[in-house]
C-alpha cells in the first residue's frame, strides 16, 4: 500500500512531535511516524533545563540558537496550553552556577542573558561548595513529557496524522519504507535522534547515555556543580540530579554503579537522606562527531531535511528546530542556519 502527505516525519521524540505540529499549523498534510512509542526515549528522560548546562564548550555556530532559543517557550507554552489544555509546567527557577565555570559562562551571557555575581550561600542553603556564583535570574524549566504530549495533541487537532510502532525500513528523498507499505511525501524530516544515523547514513548520529536521579525534597533554584553535576527543582517538591555523558552503544539502561556514584554525589552536596532517592532513569542523546545538531537539507537530496544530533539540547532547541524546518519545506530563508551536513 501506498500513502502520500506533503511531509513525513521520522521519529517521535520532542523534535518530531514540534515539526508535526508547527508543518500540521502551516496547512501542510503530515505523517508522524515513531518505531517505539512516542517520547520514550531521550526525550522522556531529558530534565528540561532551557538553558544549556555548559553552552561554551559547544561549536560556535551553535550558540546564536541556544541563546535566543529560551524566549520561545512562554508563548508557546501558553499557545500549547489554549489548544490542548495541557500544562507544560513552565517554571523561572533560575540557574545557580557555581566553579570553575563561573567566569567562562558570564563572558558566554554577554550581555543577552541576564545574570549576577553573587554568593552561592546567598540563593542556595545546602553543603554544596561555598564561593563565587553566578546568577542567571531568568533561567526556566519545564517538564519534557508535558511538553512532548502537548505538542503532539497539537499536531493531532491540527490534523496530523501519528503512528507510534511503526518503524522506518528504509528513508530515501520523497519516501519512507514501514511495515506493510510506503509513504510518499514532498519531504521527509529526519528525526529520529541516536537511531536516525541507521537511517540516514549521510548524517552519522551515535548515542550518548546519560543516568538521573530523582529524589524527594528540592531547592528554591537549579544548580550547577562544580563537577558539571547539576540539580533540577520541580513544582512538585522535587529534584532531579545528573547526570553522565556515556558511550555505552543503545543500552538505555541505569547502571547500579553509575547510579551509586551519583547518589553519593547527590546527597553530598544537598545534604539528602539516602530514603529520599525515589529513582533512577537513564536516556540515550543523539550525538554527532562535529557536536553540531543536523538541522538543514541534505546537499545530495533536497527533499530530505534533518532535524536530529540535538545530543544534550534537543529540548531548548525544538520549537527552534521546528521553526528552521517549516521554513525550509516553506521556501522561507530560515533566521537560523547551521553548516548543512554533507558540504
Amino acid at each position: 500500500m501506498t500513502e502520500r502527505f506533503d511531509v513525513v516525519i521520522v521519529g517521535g521524540g520532542i523534535i518530531g512531535a514540534a515539526c508535526a505540529d508547527r508543518l500540521a499549523g502551516e496547512g501542510h498534510k503530515v505523517c508522524l511516524i515513531e518505531a517505539r512509542e512516542f517520547l520514550r526515549e531521550a526525550s522522556w528522560a531529558a530534565p528540561g533545563v532551557l538553558h544549556p548546562i555548559h553552552p561554551f564548550s559547544y561549536p560556535a555556530p551553535l550558540h546564536p540558537l541556544l541563546r535566543a532559543a529560551p524566549a520561545m517557550f512562554p508563548p508557546l507554552a501558553a499557545d500549547l496550553l489554549q489548544r490542548t489544555g495541557i500544562d507544560v509546567g513552565l517554571e523561572t527557577p533560575g540557574l545557580v552556577v557555581l566553579g570553575d565555570q563561573v567566569e567562562a559562562l558570564a563572558r558566554w551571557c554577554g550581555e543577552a542573558i541576564p545574570h549576577q555575581h553573587v554568593r552561592s550561600s546567598a540563593l542556595i542553603d545546602c553543603p554544596a561548595d561555598e564561593g563565587p556564583a553566578l546568577f542567571l535570574p531568568e533561567a526556566r524549566t519545564l517538564r519534557p513529557a508535558r511538553l512532548g504530549h502537548a505538542l503532539l495533541e497539537g499536531a493531532r487537532r491540527r490534523g496530523a496524522e501519528l503512528r507510534s510502532h511503526t518503524p522506518a525500513i528504509e528513508v530515501e528523498a520523497g519516501q519512507v519504507r514501514v511495515p506493510g507499505g510506503i509513504i510518499e511525501a514532498d519531504t521527509v524530516v529526519m528525526a529520529a535522534g541516536a537511531w536516525s544515523g541507521g537511517l540516514c547514513r549521510a548524517a552519522p548520529t551515535e548515542p550518548v547515555r546519560g543516568q538521573m536521579l530523582l529524589y524527594d525534597g528540592g531547592l528554591p533554584h537549579m544548580v550547577i556543580f562544580s563537577d558539571r553535576t547539576y540539580v533540577t527543582p520541580r513544582r512538585d517538591g522535587r529534584v532531579l540530579f545528573g547526570s553522565t555523558v556515556e558511550r555505552a552503544g543503545f543500552d538505555g539502561r541505569p547502571t547500579e554503579q553509575v547510579v551509586a556514584r551519583l547518589q553519593e554525589r547527590a546527597e553530598t552536596l544537598l545534604g539528602l537522606h539516602p530514603s529520599a532517592l525515589l529513582g533512577a532513569w537513564a536516556g540515550l542523546r543523539p550525538g554527532t562527531p562535529s557536536g553540531l545538531p543536523h538541522i538543514g537539507r541534505d546537499d545530495r537530496h533536497p527533499g530530505l531535511i534533518h532535524a536530529m544530533g540535538h545530543y544534550r539540547t534537543g529540548v531548548i532547541l525544538a520549537p527552534l528546530t521546528a521553526e528552521i524546518v517549516a521554513d525550509l519545506v516553506a521556501g522561507r530563508a530560515p533566521r537560523f542556519v547551521l553548516p548543512r551536513v554533507n558540504s
